[in-house]
């Protein structure tokens, strides 16, 4: 007992001890921010002695100059509002002029007998986790940076190998409308099939590049799930019987015929699963079943599974199929096994979904894969898409009365455009450049375009915009023809005034089912492009113009339609709000480079509406900034005013788009 007693004494602690050795700051300040105490740990770190701190030294001569800042407008008044703060970054200055980071907290205490209030602190050194943060975010940026640099790295590489892919496709099919003795034709089979592998192969590199850079988004549309999956099984009868297997449907006749989802995405993902069925399969069936699971008032799930009597997949090997590159038997042959992309995108496409893909199989029996997703209900009374145009109406659009106009550089997919559009007896004329598409819509009068985006000159872009602030009596449709990535220019467009978007490498069915589609709709007076029809933004001046920012040059990009010009305006404002906000962490930082960065990343926002005076305060705080020796409140006067000038834009936006 007496041992314990000893022990105990021998350890004890007063609460001075504890006050002053402890591994965290402590300090404690009046109304007026005066420091009246303070432990020995946050006395070493400042390098100061107690006698230089106390009843001398106020909080704010401990801080950066960005930290006094937000100590002013923001620390210190929610202190007095709640009475509290909890783990708020600052920047410490020691004695030699170094700054640190802690995160503080605050409490607000009453003194005994009085009126007046005053405040305990708790310091924690975090600069070994501001350390870690920054290399986790260059490391975070870096990949990034990779993942950027590989999808433009991927996108260039497609769009030029899709440029002469789409003459080696065209070509391909020309031949084969042509008298062919049998070698002949068994040669350009064999052309078109190794084209369109090839046209696969670039397809899914793509596909996967977006998915790695979150470019995929799920759209959101009806479509009539009957017809999509017929299509779909029509267009692979072909191989099925090729190989002599049955390619067959079983579908649940209590699913509606519309539903509303991404068709796209559907099609992609039972393309790649059938067309790996049937390309493992070589003797019985192939099959898709859809199956309605549940439903409810809006909603409802359904399930897909394809199963074949192929070859089947190892057990050891069903984990390893869905990585990307791989295959199950790894021998990679592009005839049979293709390069193992296909299910990886699958397994990607389906967890946007919030889905996933499940796999059974036997060696030597055959496989069966399968999923589930969610999809609205479509109303079709309530539905803008309540008219649908059937494909066998228009693949026979009358082109009799059609003038085209072809702006096309490659001489090669020019003949191959050419020979199409003779064959389908359709009035049309070429030209090389922008500058000669241009002048041709001056003299002549066409209803469509097929506009090549890489052009000479003046690209389509800068063509397309020009031709749609040319006063025709009827502006024509502008089908835009590119190798490049549609969701990577999609803004281009929209800005342009391009109405569609046809993807080399593109085959004659495709180029007539668009074509069937803008033709058909323009005879039935559905497109009509006058400008004399287009709703205008009307304004008035001083709303458009002010001192902070002037919106003539959104108003001309988005041709004076509304609807762009609200979207522009919006997602503007958005951007400006974002901009606010990393100057105010700019200043509370005290970091002159963060608002070299603000400047540099918003370069293009202030261009387009002409924000010129922000430009200048931004300047001119990073130049006070920059200077160490730098006045604290003209720091924070000129802060104040870049702020202010921030919220009239902000504001200006959001009453402009609040009138359209």
């Amino acid at each position: 007992m007496d041992a314990e007693k000893t022990s105990n004494n021998r350890i004890h602690e007063s609460p001075e001890d504890l006050y002053h050795e402890a591994p965290c700051g402590y300090i404690s300040f009046t109304g007026d921010a005066v420091i009246y105490n303070a432990n020995k740990t946050v006395l070493k770190w400042l390098q100061y002695s107690r006698e230089e701190i106390i009843d001398k030294l106020r909080v704010h001569d401990l801080l950066s100059i960005g930290s006094k800042i937000y100590f002013d407008t923001n620390f210190f008044p929610l202190i007095l509002m709640q009475g509290y703060v909890n783990e708020v970054a600052l920047e410490i200055k020691r004695k030699d002029g170094s700054n640190f980071p802690v995160l503080i907290n605050v409490k607000k205490v009453k003194v005994k007998d009085t009126n007046e209030n005053c405040y305990w602190a708790s310091l924690f050194d975090i600069s070994d986790r501001k350390k870690y943060e920054r290399e986790l975010l260059t490391s975070k940026l870096k990949a990034e940076q990779d993942t950027k640099t590989k999808t433009e790295f991927l996108n260039t590489i497609s769009h030029e190998i899709r440029t002469p892919l789409n003459a080696i496709l065209g070509i391909g099919n020309l031949l084969a409308k042509t008298s062919l003795d049998p070698k002949q034709k068994e040669f350009v089979d064999i052309l078109r099939l190794s084209s369109e592998n090839l046209l696969m192969l670039v397809n899914n590199l793509l596909d996967l590049s977006k998915l790695e850079a979150n470019s995929f988004k799920l759209e959101e549309k009806a479509f009539a799930i009957r017809t999509l999956v017929n299509s779909l099984v029509h267009s692979l009868e072909i191989k099925a019987r090729e190989k002599n297997i049955e390619l067959y449907t079983e579908v649940d006749e209590n699913l509606p015929n519309y539903i509303a989802g991404d068709p796209i995405k559907l099609n992609q993902i039972l393309t790649n699963l059938l067309g790996n069925a049937i390309k493992f399969t070589t003797e019985g069936h192939v099959k898709l079943g859809i199956y309605l699971l549940g439903s409810s008032d809006t909603r409802l799930r359904l399930k897909f599974r394809v199963s074949d009597t192929g070859t089947g997949i190892p057990e050891d090997k069903l984990e390893n199929i869905f990585q990307e590159f791989s295959q199950a038997n790894f021998k990679v042959d592009l005839e049979k096994d293709g390069t193992g992309l296909g299910l990886s995108i699958c397994k990607k496409l389906l967890k946007m979904h919030g889905s996933e893909i499940k796999v059974k199989s036997e060696v030597g029996r055959g496989s069966e894969f399968s999923f589930e997703i969610d999809y609205k209900k479509f109303d079709q009374r309530n539905s803008k898409f309540q008219k649908v145009h059937h494909l066998k109406e228009k693949m026979g659009a009358n082109f009799s009365s059609t003038r085209l106009l072809v702006v096309e550089d490659n001489p090669i997919n020019n003949l191959v455009i050419s020979e199409y559009l003779k064959d389908w007896k359709i009035n049309f004329d070429t030209v090389e450049d922008g500058q000669a598409a241009i002048a041709a819509v001056r003299k002549k009068k066409y209803d469509v375009i097929l506009m090549d985006l890489h052009l000479p000159f003046i690209d389509g872009f800068e063509a397309s915009s020009t031709i749609r602030n040319i006063d025709l009596e009827k502006q024509p449709v502008i089908l835009a023809l590119s190798a490049s990535n549609k969701e990577s220019i999609q803004n281009r467009l929209t800005r342009a005034g391009i109405d569609d978007f046809i993807s080399k490498p593109f085959g004659p069915e495709d180029l007539h089912r668009i074509l069937s589609n803008y033709v058909v709709s323009r005879q039935r007076g559905k497109a009509n492009y006058t400008h004399q029809n287009t709703k205008e933004c009307v304004v008035n001046k001083e709303e458009v113009s002010n001192d902070s920012f002037d919106l003539s040059g959104l108003i001309k990009m988005a041709n004076n339609k509304p609807e762009f010009l609200k979207k522009f305006v919006l997602n503007t404002c958005t951007g400006f709000k974002t901009y606010s906000q990393d100057f105010k962490k700019a200043i509370q930082d005290n970091d002159p480079s963060q608002v070299s960065e603000l400047l540099h990343k918003s370069t293009m926002s202030v261009f387009y509406i002409k924000a010129d005076r922000l430009v200048k305060l931004l300047n001119e705080c990073k130049c006070l900034l920059e200077n160490e020796e730098e006045d604290y409140k003209n720091i924070k006067s000129q802060a104040e005013k870049t702020s202010a000038e921030f919220e009239r834009i902000i504001t200006g936006l959001e009453k402009f788009s609040r009138k359209l």
